[in-house]
């Protein structure tokens, strides 16, 4: 099996943490292809002309290998345009209406209509982390895979040594908020989240609440913000399947989280995680409760779950499978 990995999300020097998901998924997944190729579209930092110099270079490659593995929408677009008969495997990162890309609502609603319009063709196949999509032309072929936590990377460690990594004293409860680009996502509800602190701290002073900010930090420190932190904090509009809850589970730091993406399901069975309506005054309650609750082993959830990255790389290498065999069906019905 031969597959190319195209992708406008990968780690940079100046970026450390953005893409991370995705490189870390390719690298699991290596070890089981024959063959593979890894594309880095840096639109990011070089600018959108970067999806046009890249056309030409995918064109007179793609035909070596067995599978196209893209990820998010402006990606599915040149690749798609680059290629031919290739069978195109493409991973969003949220439901396709909040696959946003700009801050113009209109291109946004422009782009998503061509990415629909390209998942019509039978060589397509969407891979979502929050759920499959209900009653679209696409539904039938379209795949859910979360991403897979490593264990091993993520492990608890003593609270103090981690707030002395981060040069913070070890005498409060801290609760954390992340945002893994930048504090500028305003789907992350930074605003829900400090509000949520002032009420805890007013409400309940002998939490000795703080806040705790993760944006943007080298990979190596995370586990010391996840290890510092008491309780996670989600308040998200909308996310896909939040790596963070996962790695924050890993470390056995409890979660609150709105009910977005595949939360739900990801914390089936924690005793001291809970999800919460997108309201200061609610999900300081459920902070609190959390606080108070017994300990639960994450990790054993994480497990029992199905969310460890050995789980989902053999899933996503059975996708793999799942395309190819189908393709092969096709060819063999048009020979006959």
């Amino acid at each position: 099996m031969k597959i190319l990995f195209i992708t406008n999300l990968y780690p940079t020097e100046k970026s450390p943490d953005y893409g991370v998901f995705t490189k870390e998924q390719i690298d699991h997944i290596i070890p089981c292809v024959d063959e593979h190729k890894i594309i880095f579209i840096n639109s990011r930092e070089l600018g959108v002309m970067e999806y046009f110099r890249w056309y030409g270079r995918i064109k007179s490659c793609y035909q070596e290998y067995d599978l196209i593995h893209c990820f998010h929408g402006l990606t599915l677009v040149t690749v798609f345009l680059a290629t031919r008969k290739k069978p195109i495997l493409v991973s969003f990162l949220n439901a396709l209406e909040n696959e946003s890309i700009t801050k113009s609502r209109l291109i946004n609603w422009i782009l998503i209509k061509i990415f629909k319009l390209i998942l019509l063709n039978n060589r397509v196949y969407p891979l979502f982390k929050d759920k499959l999509p209900e009653n679209s032309l696409y539904s039938r072929k379209s795949f859910y895979l979360p991403n897979g936590v490593n264990l091993e990377n993520f492990i608890p460690i003593d609270k103090q040594i981690a707030c002395n990594q981060l040069g913070i004293p070890a005498n409060y409860n801290y609760v954390l908020f992340v945002s893994s680009k930048s504090m500028e996502r305003r789907q992350k509800r930074y605003d829900i989240y400090k509000r949520t602190i002032e009420l805890l701290s007013k409400k309940s002073p002998d939490l000795n609440i703080k806040p705790l900010i993760m944006s943007n930090v080298p990979r190596e420190k995370c586990i010391y913000y996840f290890n510092a932190a008491s309780v996670y904090l989600l308040t998200s509009d909308f996310e896909g399947s939040p790596n963070a809850v996962k790695e924050a589970m890993s470390c056995n730091t409890p979660v609150v989280s709105t009910d977005v993406g595949n939360v739900k399901e990801m914390i089936e069975g924690a005793k001291n995680c809970f999800i919460a309506d997108q309201d200061p005054e609610i999900l300081a309650s459920f902070v609190k409760k959390s606080l108070e609750s017994p300990f639960c082993d994450l990790r054993e959830v994480l497990k029992h779950n199905g969310l460890t990255v050995e789980y989902k790389t053999k899933e996503l290498y059975g996708i793999y499978e799942t395309i190819l065999n189908g393709q092969k069906q096709n060819q063999n019905l048009e020979l006959t």
